[in-house]
């Protein structure tokens, strides 16, 4: 009889043992991305990587981050930069050390792919959230290249303790998928986002000021505002923080400016001194369905004429086709479509703009200027614009929840933020299957074109150098990021 329950007890926890398996593989194999599974399971994977042999102690490890291009690097320098807490108790108050002296960070740059914020309205979201996942799988593996034309990886690069993903548009559309695979991966690494810590600070700043009214501007990517992360995280913290003030929340998509930061082809040609061909230019236009330029507000764009605005005329004169070729036009163009939308309420003033996309920063004043210029243009906008228009950064707010997180998970590092690695993507020449235009970039129909769940190599990861990073896009992170450049080029 003993034998015979023992034989029960033991047959009873096999099939719970075998449901529980089948349970947790059912899941897995339920997933829309098949490199949820495939990069734990198939050892030929390019992304492949064994959760079981993670370190496990961490506190040495970098903080891993990463964004569809150089724009994140505002985010690491609001961390690099943060002295909100004192470096010995952990206490909020300044002690002139920077909080993340002793934290050496991996940054990745997925410039072959960017700008994200145009998957959504390409219908390829999806895509979207299957790139962030292959961005947070390098982070948390140990490959990399040293040149395109290298077929076969380093496996030198150091784990993450932690992952930041400093894109507005990856936190709105795959930080639910990558954490949802950290579970099916069984490992316990904190993803931060973007997204909530700029609607943190903005509730914050109005808690402060006690207004009963307010306009809470975003200026965002295409996907980031089509998302609509940022108005559910702002009333959902209002309501709980300051329900008895009435607060209205409008959007307007930068759309192309963050490609133009980055010198996209698609939406900016600085080369160019006449209207491009129309399958070469992607941002707004007299005829754009979604971003048309009104001819009627010309003069509230105050666009800076030149070859940053490309203008064709018919023979009486007259304007019929525009394309923006200029970072500062692309600027004026979104500032003022938000500016109308907040007029819709006359009775709010536009107190606080979120800066929600990484790029933006690098040109916080002349996105200021021309709010400002609004303000003396147009008695309406007057009424509703501050003189003292309060224009927030979300990397600051991240840096101090990544900092409280580190210290809460005994996490906190005893290395130097000098020690960090930047990484960036390139197209994969070597991939017969691939499509690179002349330039060395993804043409658009290409790059917004490709499907989820292929095996294919788009991309190879290299370290940053000078032969990736434009001449131009160097010089604003230095001249607006000088602590982050000076890690990455250290040696000047």
């Amino acid at each position: 009889m003993k034998n015979r329950r023992l034989f029960f007890s033991y047959t009873l926890l096999c099939v719970l043992i075998l449901f529980s398996q089948c349970k947790n593989k059912q899941h897995v194999e339920d997933s829309e991305f098949s490199l949820i599974s495939t990069a734990i399971s198939n050892t030929g994977s390019k992304h492949y990587f064994n959760p079981g042999q993670y370190p496990v102690e961490r506190s040495e490890l970098a903080i891993g981050g990463f964004d569809s291009g150089t724009g994140g690097l505002s985010v690491l320098n609001s961390i690099i930069e943060l002295d909100e807490f004192n470096n010995s108790s952990h206490e909020p108050g300044s002690d002139g050390i920077a909080d993340f002296i002793s934290e050496r960070f991996i940054y990745l740059a997925d410039e072959a792919n960017m700008p994200y914020g145009k998957y959504n309205a390409e219908g390829k979201a999806d895509f979207l959230r299957e790139l962030v996942l292959k961005d947070v799988l390098f982070l948390l593996g140990n490959s990399y290249y040293s040149s395109p034309q290298d077929r076969m990886p380093k496996k030198d690069k150091g784990a993450v303790k932690s992952i930041v993903i400093a894109c507005n548009t990856a936190t709105a559309y795959g930080l639910e998928t990558v954490r949802d695979a950290m579970n099916d991966w069984d490992l316990d690494i904190e993803i931060l986002g973007i997204i909530e810590a700029g609607a943190k600070n903005a509730i914050e700043l109005l808690s402060g000021r006690g207004k009963d009214k307010s306009v809470i501007g975003v200026l965002a990517t295409e996907g980031t505002c089509a998302s609509g992360g940022y108005p559910a995280s702002i009333l959902k913290i209002a309501k709980h923080q300051i329900p008895e003030a009435d607060i209205m929340v409008v959007q307007q998509a930068g759309i192309g400016l963050a490609g133009a930061i980055d010198e996209d082809i698609n939406y900016i040609d600085p080369s160019a001194s006449e209207i491009r061909d129309a399958q070469l230019y992607y941002g707004p236009g007299i005829d754009h369905s979604d971003y048309p330029i009104d001819l009627t507000l010309w003069d509230k764009y105050n666009f800076k004429t030149g070859n940053g605005l490309l203008i064709e005329r018919d023979e009486q004169g007259e304007i019929t086709r525009i394309q923006i070729n200029s970072v500062l036009n692309y600027i004026r163009y979104m500032v003022t479509n938000l500016v109308i939308s907040s007029s819709d309420y006359p009775d709010y003033s536009l107190d606080a703009v979120i800066l929600g996309c990484t790029h933006y920063p690098y040109f916080e004043g002349a996105i200021r200027d021309h709010f400002l210029f609004l303000k003396q243009l147009d008695e309406k906008y007057e009424s509703i614009i501050p003189e003292n228009i309060v224009l927030i950064n979300p990397a600051q707010s991240l840096a101090i929840e990544l900092y409280k997180d580190l210290v809460s998970s005994d996490l906190t590092g005893k290395d130097h933020y000098k020690n960090s690695s930047f990484f960036i993507s390139v197209p994969n020449s070597l991939l017969k299957e691939n499509n690179i235009n002349e330039l060395g970039e993804f043409p658009y129909s290409w790059k917004y074109g490709r499907e989820i769940n292929s095996s294919l190599q788009y991309v190879k990861v290299l370290p940053f150098s000078d032969q990736w990073i434009d001449a131009n896009i160097r010089m604003r992170i230095k001249q607006n990021l000088l602590s982050t450049y000076n890690i990455i080029y250290p040696e000047i």
